[in-house]
């Protein structure tokens, strides 16, 4: 005997549903390019009216870029933990004590995600720092 073909179409409803809710919880991501390299920045996060820092200093160059927003630094914190190391970067350090430090490498490069609840918003800096550049 046949199923009916509405729980089928129940089924696939249900899978689109929590597709959705799955990928909206940190509200989404976006890319910046610092010191030559994209990385991943929830949404919730602006980038400061600073612009970038860049440097280069005896064939080692870096980059900095500084973002702002109410976003729970600990989900800053596990959003960073999740997708990273899914775009290849291996962990290399974490620390916390109610702020956050990670730091991640991948090809000859170091990324330093720093973390920390100030005043009413939460301020991301992102560093990014290899040989080659």
């Amino acid at each position: 005997m046949k199923k009916p073909a509405c729980h089928s179409v129940s089924r696939v409803a249900a899978v689109a549903v929590l597709l959705i809710v799955s990928t909206s919880r940190c509200g989404g991501t976006y890319e910046e390019t610092i010191s030559g390299v994209a990385i991943p920045v929830p949404k919730a996060m602006s980038r400061g009216s600073d612009k970038p820092v860049e440097m280069n200093f005896f064939g080692v160059g870096a980059g900095q870029a500084s973002f702002h927003g109410d976003m729970d630094a600990e989900k800053i914190t596990e959003f960073y933990k999740k997708e990273m190391p899914a775009r290849g970067w291996q962990p290399n350090m974490s620390l916390r004590s109610g702020n956050a430090l990670l730091a991640y490498s991948k090809d000859g490069k170091t990324m330093l995600v720093a973390v920390a609840k100030q005043n009413n918003a939460t301020q991301l800096t992102v560093t990014v720092g290899g040989a080659g550049r």
